[in-house]
């Protein structure tokens, strides 16, 4: 096996910066096969969706769905295929190989993963470091992901490579105990290893690439590489006549990750990346096995089929690699716009190449609603800069818009020193978009070259849910200023981290509570004037007494009842009961800090769970979830707060944020804070009365329900039907539990 991996670091800071920030704007990219390039897949052309439980939301970031003819193999993940698994598959987006924008990936935690610049648009990414911040059943991180076969026939002996992007960062030998399997003296067996096998005609799978992670493994050990261009020699036999690749991502635990894109197979040179910017691309052609690019020769490009004039470099370190750019300045792309580039070259073996691709220019405004308010940020870059003398024209569904907010935001980098601006210009709706409503915003600005840029783009105003008047009481019938919070805390780890077994829990289901009962009152609970709870009382989420924002420095407070009799301060199941007073009817953002996840409900003594306004459902580092709800009335009405912790840190903030994006503790002492109470001095009120609806679709391995009322299951249709324990709307049922039958009742 030969490897030879072009390492893109620190060290070589000339490169990066020479054709980096391109490639980082770059989205969409396809080529053809053309002469020795007989295999290319980006991932760029796959339909991304949004994100299922990361907390950093994106509507086009995320599928499990591979390109045409690739196959992913999950069936070695730990529990795959049993009725567990739904449930317990970890961090759902990355239960195996998945695929992601590669610019948003690094939003869910960084960690370095921002560094990956070869990557453009989507990319093949198998993650255990996220994928383990969710329960998954005991067992190793082994996902399989396989290429379509490719045609190799009339191809000579030994004359193919593979070439890809990667982005590495290894870790081994470190998690034991009762999550991960051991060896027989109890000591950790992980070790994240990345193999590729190629297999020739349906023989024997050879393996051509073998990492591992501990220094120990000698001449597989593949240090922290997390932007990297990798070159192969597949050794291919001169009779084969197709090729099947897979890619391993095996024996992991909490360890790092491994990511690649930009893949191709074919004979040496050919064009293996293409990334536009708004002024101009760059395109990187590989050579390989001795056979290189005839630099005396002319190099020709064509844009959109115009010749155009490119500069040719190489990689001070890296001979294997040309870059050719292209830059037109001042002119730029229209926003998303697609272009075709077409290079021609001759080798030094004397074959005339031709190669072509296309990329897809940036966009340079993005769009963001509230459900009353939509607000467009213009990025200035080093090659745009709006003209704000000539305005910024906004329509809306196809309405001219006025009464707009327009601000400039001077940007520092971080060096310290100056970077572009971003221009945000924001419209209050005077009534409230539709829940889940979709529109369209176009926005028109002239540059500082006086280039007219004029950018179109859809939007979906965020869900919110409508709390009906009937389950508010009049306003000042809230009594005893604060909120009623009750702990519970098991000795072991709860079966799931999930809110489902978070009920469990707290109605003692799951065994007895062993926290600290000594403060609490006669009847069970902790009386609190609101929700901002570190374990250790440390500076933790938006408010915490080092904060430097007007009302935000606040001192975090230990969780009632943690550290428990036993001393722990894991297995965490909570809620709060607050009777909060809605001062007007309209719309509000309520926010939740937490590690780990929550559940905002409202409704009435009886059942306070009766329309649950905003969740998160697994585990995860501390995080905001915003949500929205509509009120129809003024009034007092009762809120519950769910939280739950597994493991290691426990945090968890409750607070609204008015129009100007300032924040308030639900019963805080900021101005605008919604005031809460512990008891009401009227009647509680009686839940709408309505008939209950069901609904069920299916949605990837699991079936969901939807409803409205109490949610029934049976094994018959007949019955008997019982509640389902813990079931809040939408409700998720892995299909692997066989037949069962659901209804629902008010």
């Amino acid at each position: 096996m030969t490897t030879r991996a072009l390492h893109w670091n620190r060290s070589k800071t000339a490169a990066v910066a020479r054709w980096g920030a391109p490639i980082a704007m770059g989205v969409g990219l396809t080529m053809s096969s053309h002469g020795q390039k007989l295999f290319y897949e980006s991932f760029d052309a796959l339909p991304f969706g949004p994100n299922v439980e990361e907390a950093s939301a994106g509507a086009a970031v995320w599928t499990k769905t591979p390109p045409a003819g690739w196959v992913i193999d999950d069936s070695q993940m730990p529990g795959f295929g049993t009725p567990e698994y739904a449930a317990n598959d970890g961090r759902r987006e990355w239960a195996g190989w998945s695929f992601a924008d590669a610019r948003w990936w690094p939003t869910v935690d960084n960690q370095r993963r921002a560094e990956f610049l070869l990557a453009t648009g989507g990319a093949a990414i198998a993650d255990p470091d996220e994928w383990d911040d969710a329960t998954h059943l005991k067992g190793l991180f082994n996902s399989f992901l396989s290429t379509p076969e490719i045609s190799v026939a009339g191809k000579a002996a030994n004359s193919l490579v593979l070439a890809f992007d990667s982005s590495w960062r290894p870790e081994g030998h470190d998690d034991g105990g009762a999550n991960w399997p051991v060896d027989e003296n109890g000591e950790p067996v992980n070790n994240q290893t990345a193999i590729i096998t190629a297999q020739w005609d349906n023989g024997t799978p050879i393996e051509v690439l073998r990492w591992e992670s501990y220094p120990s493994e000698g001449e597989f050990f593949h240090p922290d590489a997390p932007n990297e261009s990798v070159v192969l020699e597949l050794k291919n036999p001169g009779n084969a006549q197709k090729l099947q690749l897979k890619l391993a991502m095996v024996d992991s635990a909490n360890d790092w990750w491994w990511a690649v894109d930009n893949v191709a197979v074919g004979e040496p040179p050919f064009m293996t990346g293409l990334s536009g910017s708004g002024i101009g691309f760059t395109a990187r052609i590989r050579e390989a096995l001795g056979k290189t690019v005839n630099e005396n020769q002319p190099i020709t490009a064509k844009l959109d089929g115009q010749l155009v004039a490119v500069t040719k470099t190489r990689d001070a370190d890296v001979n294997e690699l040309v870059l050719l750019n292209h830059d037109q300045s001042p002119k730029i792309f229209a926003p998303r716009s697609t272009h075709a580039v077409e290079l021609a070259f001759t080798t030094t073996d004397g074959r005339n190449v031709t190669d072509t691709g296309t990329f897809v220019a940036p966009g340079y405004t993005a769009v963001a609603s509230t459900p009353t308010s939509v607000t467009a940020t213009i990025s200035e870059t080093t090659y745009l800069a709006v003209d704000e003398a000539k305005g910024v024209k906004v329509e809306l569904d196809g309405t001219a818009l006025t009464g707009l907010t327009v601000s400039r935001e001077d940007l520092t980098a971080a060096d310290g020193s100056d970077a572009p601006d971003r221009i945000t210009v924001r419209y209050a709706a005077s009534t409230p978009f539709a829940s889940s409503s979709s529109h369209t915003l176009k926005v028109t600005f002239t540059t500082k070259t006086a280039q007219e840029v004029v950018e179109t783009l859809a939007f979906t105003a965020p869900e919110y849910v409508t709390l009906p008047a009937a389950l508010a009481t009049a306003t000042g019938t809230g009594a005893d200023a604060g909120i009623r919070w009750r702990t519970h805390q098991l000795e072991v780890s709860r079966p799931n981290n999930n809110i489902a077994d978070t009920e469990k829990q707290l109605a003692g289901e799951l065994g007895v509570s062993v926290h600290d009962t000594s403060s609490q009152s006669a009847g069970g609970y902790f009386e609190i004037p609101y929700v901002n709870f570190d374990q250790n009382a440390g500076d933790a989420g938006n408010f915490n007494a080092s904060s430097t924002v007007e009302g935000q420095a606040v001192q975090d407070e230990l969780i009632p009842g943690i550290p428990g009799t036993t001393g722990s301060m894991d297995n965490i199941a909570a809620d709060a009961l607050a009777y909060v007073e809605i001062p007007s009817a309209g719309v509000y953002t309520m926010v939740v800090n937490s590690d780990d996840g929550f559940q905002v409900s409202v409704g009435n003594a009886t059942n306070p769970r009766y329309v649950v306004l905003g969740k998160f459902d697994a585990g995860r580092g501390q995080a905001d979830t915003s949500f929205y709800f509509q009120a129809e009335a003024a009034g007092v009405y009762l809120f519950r707060l769910l939280y739950f912790e597994g493991g290691s840190d426990a945090r968890v903030e409750w607070f609204t944020v008015n129009s100007g994006g300032v924040r308030a503790l639900v019963n805080g002492t900021q101005t605008g804070a919604l005031k809460a109470y512990k008891r009401r001095t009227v009647a509680e009120p009686n839940l709408p009365a309505g008939n209950p609806t069901l609904g069920i679709s299916r949605t990837g391995a699991n079936v969901t329900v939807t409803y409205t009322g109490t949610l029934q299951s049976a094994d018959q249709v007949g019955g008997p039907y019982q509640a389902v324990s813990g079931a809040t709307s939408p409700y998720a049922v892995p299909t692997a539990v066989g037949a069962k039958f659901y209804r629902s009742q008010q």
